[in-house]
């Protein structure tokens, strides 16, 4: 019986030990299989940021030696998304001298194109009477009769064709009187309209028909594309 009592304590002592062992032996597997699962998704991400990296790089190059607003634009966005706060800050330096060469090209083509269209615009301050000393009412019926070619209203009843050599020729003279801007941003309306926005035409005509203590005509609207066409057509018998 004692012999019996022995056994099953040895049997039993071999149990525990066995399981404990097994435990244990789970705690390291598990353990090793964690860290394995880390180390993996940790090389992972480290892939993924020299990918990214490498991309971001591809594209400041492509901006180096091909200098469009397309290009620089999208290093600067691929740039901007590295977690790497260093090589980031590397490649937006490189972008900075790429962007500021662009900008002073820019510069020179812009002035060397008025340059040759100064002819022109000066002929079209003599053809709009702003040639010498004109007044701030004389520009804001100018620009107002610009409106007119973009605008759905009631009634128009003159027109100023809306091209690029005659808001030149009245941008100059705003610049020339800034004082003519002070009740109305002329100069602002004028920039935005040469960089081809009238999301705000409607507006424009408006601010300025009121200040003019307009009764009749408020604008409502902007012609279609085809209405302008026609429009520009019949009034200066141009396409």
């Amino acid at each position: 019986m004692v012999v019996h009592k022995h056994k099953f304590a040895i049997i039993f002592l071999a149990s525990l030990v066995l399981a404990s062992g097994g435990i244990i032996g789970y705690k390291f597997y598990q353990e090793a299989k964690d860290k394995a699962a880390i180390e993996s998704q940790q090389k992972a991400e480290r892939e993924a940021f020299q990918k990214e990296g490498r991309m971001a790089e591809t594209k400041v190059i492509s901006a180096e030696m091909n200098p469009t607003q397309e290009n620089i634009d999208a290093a600067e966005e691929a740039v901007y998304l590295l977690p790497n706060i260093e090589e980031k800050q590397k490649l937006l330096d490189r972008i900075a001298v790429v962007k500021d060469e662009f900008n002073r090209n820019q510069k020179i083509n812009e002035e060397a194109r008025l340059a040759k269209l100064k002819p022109e615009i000066n002929q079209s301050k003599i053809a709009l009477g702003i040639y010498q000393s004109p007044s701030e009412e004389v520009l804001l019926e100018i620009l107002h009769n610009m409106t007119h070619q973009k605008v759905r209203s009631e009634e128009k009843w003159e027109f100023v064709q809306m091209t690029e050599v005659n808001l030149l020729a009245v941008k100059e003279v705003l610049q020339e009187n800034p004082a003519y801007s002070q009740n109305i941003d002329m100069l602002e309306i004028v920039n935005n309209w040469l960089r081809n926005n009238f999301s705000n035409i409607v507006a424009d005509h408006n601010v300025i028909w009121e200040f003019k203590d307009g009764t009749v005509g408020k604008a409502y609207g902007i012609l279609s594309p085809k209405e302008e066409e026609d429009l520009v057509k019949e009034q200066f018998g141009a396409r």
